[in-house]
């Protein structure tokens, strides 16, 4: 257990995703999950981006969303309904990806703990356009002569 505890946290985010990208990209000689490549392409930007952890907070939980969303797919899909040829060799490369996904999405909670982020929600006051925590901003003062 103590060997795939240190594999897993050694596992770099950047690699995985390259592997994630790729993967998506093999399967894509036949019908597979369409969302994949987007995510994955937005997953190596965020990974990139240094300037805030919202992007790579994004990309985690829409990775972990999508392994619910690769199960549906895969019970929707998985008997080749469209008889279509090379779908089994699609189909080996989306299921390894989805083996992985696991790993990566712990990979990116790593990696926002070692940037800092305290891996909370938020709360209104963080939303873009909210009011400070403290209540309302005072534009301007009622009453000074300066506005009479």
């Amino acid at each position: 257990m103590d060997a795939v505890q240190n594999t897993i946290q050694q596992a770099n985010l950047a690699s995985l995703l390259g592997l994630h990208l790729g993967l998506s990209l093999l399967g894509a000689v036949a019908s597979n999950p369409t969302y994949n490549i987007p995510i994955f392409f937005f997953g190596i930007w965020a990974y990139n981006y240094r300037e805030s952890n919202s992007p790579l907070k994004t990309f985690t939980g829409v990775l972990g969303f999508s392994i619910f969303l690769d199960l549906i797919w895969l019970y929707l899909h998985g008997g080749n309904p469209q008889e279509e040829s090379g779908f089994g060799f699609a189909k080996f490369f989306t299921i390894i990806s989805l083996l992985i996904k696991p790993l990566s999405v712990y990979s990116g909670i790593n990696n926002l703990k070692e940037r800092g982020d305290t891996l909370n929600a938020g709360n209104w006051s963080d939303a873009p356009g909210a009011f400070p925590s403290g209540g309302y901003q005072n534009v301007r003062d009622g009453d000074s002569a300066e506005f009479a």
